[in-house]
């Protein structure tokens, strides 16, 4: 069983750093498309800092909405199968 759980912890793990990086991603990119010839180097920096902010909060509420629903499903499912051995 422990096993199954440290599998699980590393799926969860990889699901979260994959969906932080796709979101931050897309929105540096966002950022660099709406902003890019609008903006002088200077600013463009602060741009990039303030591209991180999004991903951020989407990663905060991925864990809180979806990340810990599936961690509780999927933790049940592994102690029951368990047990029933």
């Amino acid at each position: 069983m422990a096993d199954r759980l440290l599998g699980l912890h590393i799926l969860i793990i990889i699901i979260i750093i994959l969906f932080f990086l796709v979101t931050l991603g897309c929105s540096i990119f966002f950022t660099m498309v709406i902003f890019s010839s609008r903006v002088s180097g200077e600013q463009a920096g602060n741009l990039m800092v303030l591209a991180l902010v999004p991903p951020s909060i989407l990663t905060v509420v991925f864990l809180h909405k979806v990340a810990g629903k599936v961690y509780d499903r999927l933790n049940g499912a592994i102690i029951k199968s368990s047990l029933k051995k």
